[in-house]
């Protein structure tokens, strides 16, 4: 049986930290076709960084 006492609370430093994750999972409940959406856009981020990266190699490189 796992019993917290206030006067023991230094033993589980970890639950503060799993109650805020849990908090933030719940506030940040995102519909399933929404992470397809942001999967999406997150590629999109990744091509615009490619090309202007090769963009600004290509300038460098004269």
């Amino acid at each position: 049986m796992d019993v917290l006492l206030p006067e023991c609370r230094y033993l589980y430093p970890g639950l503060k930290f799993s109650a805020r994750i849990k908090q933030w999972r719940q506030a940040l409940a995102l519909p399933a076709d929404a992470a397809t959406y942001l999967l999406e856009v997150g590629k999109f981020l990744a091509i615009v960084a490619l090309i202007l990266a090769s963009a600004v190699v290509m300038l460098m490189a004269g």
